[in-house]
Formats: structure tokens, C-alpha cells, sequence
């Protein structure tokens, strides 16, 4: 076992990078990462079978899942069911920064917006 400094160092985009924990933790039954976002939001994404859950650290923001938006602050969680499309928007001023745990760790789960 170790403990690891969260903070998103690789680089996904201009935008958005990642600190992937679970690599960094040698776990393997579930993901978990933490993100920073400087502005705009992520892809419009769904899970096939994750269940996710989004937690603020630094910062406010907007979680659409599926047809409702949900606005969450710092310290601030919110659950997202698998199957439901959702996007995270830094809405606040200043980056954002959020841990997501998702299981099953289930690899290429993900399904991408066009």
C-alpha cells in the first residue's frame, strides 16, 4: 500500500487533465480518478455499466445527467446511475477540480457523444 498526491498531472486536452488513482493505487475493482477542469466541460458521455460518483473538491459545477442539470459546489457529491448520458461543466470562476469513483472497473465502458 502507499498514498499518492491528487492532483491531476496528465494532460487530456488543452482543458482537462487527470490524476488516475487507481493505476497510481494498484486498484483494481473499481476507477477512480480526479480531474481538473480550467474552463468548458467535458464530452457528453455514458457508462454501459459503471455507476459513478462525482465529487467537487475545488471549484462549482454543472452535471447534466440525462434531461435534468445539477449544480454542485465545493465539498458536494452527486451519483450518476449507470446507462445515463452526462457531461460536468466547470461553471465556477477558476478551475475545477473533482473526484470520480466508478464500479465495476470495467475497461472501454465508456460511450462517447458524437
Amino acid at each position: 500500500m502507499k498514498v499518492v498526491r491528487a492532483v491531476p498531472t496528465e494532460s487530456i486536452s488543452e482543458k482537462l487533465s487527470v490524476q488516475r488513482l487507481s493505476e497510481a493505487l494498484g486498484v483494481h475493482n473499481l476507477r477512480a480518478n480526479v480531474f481538473t477542469i480550467a474552463e468548458g466541460s467535458m464530452s457528453k458521455h455514458m457508462h454501459r455499466e459503471q455507476e459513478e460518483i462525482y465529487l467537487v473538491l475545488d471549484g462549482t459545477a454543472m452535471i447534466d445527467v440525462d434531461e435534468e442539470q445539477f449544480k454542485v459546489g465545493e465539498r458536494e457529491a452527486l451519483g450518476v446511475p449507470a446507462h445515463a448520458w452526462h457531461r460536468v461543466a466547470n461553471v465556477g470562476t477558476g478551475p475545477l477540480t473533482f473526484f470520480v469513483a466508478a464500479a465495476p472497473a470495467v475497461a472501454g465502458d465508456a460511450e462517447i457523444a458524437s
